[in-house]
């Protein structure tokens, strides 16, 4: 594919022309904005009902241990099923699960454990929706319009999660925690009604499935040959290697402000839950301006050149988001400012990256491949979330968003020396 064909076919209006997409991504923002909104509810909800730093770096921990250990198995699953079968299963899942939660705290019965048990049920769904979603993508539109469309899909639902966090405090002020959380279990249920009316076109080539599978692959030993299929794929693209290990640094550097957003807004910039809504929807914002961007002008750059320049701008701005802690007045908004520039960058950073993986991915392939990128990405995230939460009782919060947010940006000095990757991305 060359360049000039792909850059004359990006745009919105080319999008909106593919129908089922158009109905896939609504399906996708009607999830998204019900689980922004359960993102600050259930956040609010354990830092209540617990008081423990510790306790909410754990079980964010513990929500990205299904993806390390089963996120590979369950992507070579998905390549075996209809993505859409699994997206309207996996997503009435979780509605039943989040509203399950939400009954049993408005009962008072909700204990640590069910918090623990829900976490890992619901991560479980998510191995099985995240690479059916990504598996639908190159399936629904030519791949001219993958980069637009990644970026299109990541601005729409990230609107849609905008709205989600602006809604928040004040759902939880009017309605409290409760109906704010089984709020979003309806949403859940509507987005599985939405997804199962979309219309996916036949299935991919039988090229596009390696030549090593045969009727043998309907048992277990198939699975794990699919499994080994998509490591040779990794191993032999050493570009998506380098990359899911880098991120998966970047990650770990992230978690402090994945953990710690919630006591930051609490104890540093004395806020409640509209603060929190604040930082969260500003990084939303940003996210949504930069993937707009991407839509009309990412083509118009090399994808080294925005992955790059996406991680220096999400280091340095997430290390300033601890300047509000030594100032006495407009605390939040000076956060607000970092939050949505943090946001600016993570589209950069990461939507060239899923493009490169789905123009080199055989279709058949991409469930079980992204599943195993996305496993390594995320593989640092439970250490993360455990160092952050332990951290946080010697280490003051802004001292870890500084070293954290330092070393993210420094990250980038490995593929800005990369000769093979400024070339090939």
């Amino acid at each position: 594919m060359s360049e000039g064909t792909a850059v004359s076919k990006q745009g919105i209006g080319e999008l909106i022309q593919v129908k089922p997409y158009m109905q896939f991504m609504l399906g996708k923002m009607v999830a998204r904005f019900g689980d922004s909104i359960d993102s600050i509810a259930y956040s609010w909800m354990v830092y209540m009902l617990t008081g423990s730093k510790l306790l909410m770096g754990t079980l964010l921990a513990v929500n990205f241990l299904p993806n390390i250990l089963l996120g590979l198995f369950a992507g070579a699953i998905v390549d075996r099923m209809s993505p859409k079968k699994v997206i309207v299963l996996t997503n009435s899942g979780r509605g039943l699960l989040v509203g399950i939660t939400a009954l049993l705290f408005g009962m008072g019965e909700l204990q640590v454990w069910h918090l623990f048990v829900v976490t890992i049920l619901n991560s479980l769904l998510e191995c099985f929706s995240s690479p059916a979603e990504m598996s639908s993508v190159p399936r629904l539109l030519p791949q001219s319009l993958l980069l637009s469309g990644n970026a299109m899909s990541s601005s729409a639902t990230r609107l849609a999660e905008l709205g989600g966090l602006a809604v928040a405090g004040a759902l939880i002020a009017t309605v409290g925690i409760t109906w704010t959380i089984l709020i979003d279990a309806g949403l859940f249920a509507w987005s599985a009604v939405l997804m199962s009316r979309v219309v996916y076109p036949s299935s991919p080539k039988t090229e596009d499935v390696s030549p090593e599978k045969d009727s043998s692959l309907s048992a277990p030993q198939g699975l794990l040959t699919d499994m080994i299929e998509a490591f040779r794929f990794i191993r032999k693209h050493a570009l998506l290697l380098i990359t899911s290990i880098l991120f998966a640094f970047v990650n770990f550097c992230l978690m402090p402000f994945n953990v710690l957003r919630t006591p930051y807004v609490i104890d540093i910039l004395h806020a409640g839950a509209g603060g929190l809504s604040l930082l969260s929807g500003l990084m939303v914002g940003g996210m949504v301006l930069s993937g707009l961007w991407m839509t009309h002008r990412g083509s118009s750059y090399p994808k080294s050149v925005l992955i790059i320049s996406g991680i220096i701008l999400l280091g340095l701005s997430y290390a300033m988001t601890a300047l509000p802690a030594y100032m006495s007045t407009n605390q939040l908004p000076l956060a607000a400012i970092f939050c949505l520039m943090m946001g600016l960058g993570i589209p950069l950073a990461t939507t060239p990256l899923a493009s490169y993986m789905m123009e080199v991915t055989p279709s058949g392939m991409l469930g079980r491949v992204s599943a195993l990128q996305s496993m390594l990405c995320v593989s640092a995230i439970p250490l993360g979330s455990l160092v952050s939460g332990a951290a946080a009782e010697w280490v003051s919060t802004p001292l870890l968003f500084i070293g954290c947010g330092i070393l993210l940006a420094m990250s980038a000095i490995f593929l800005l020396l990369s000769k093979t990757f400024r070339r090939s991305i």
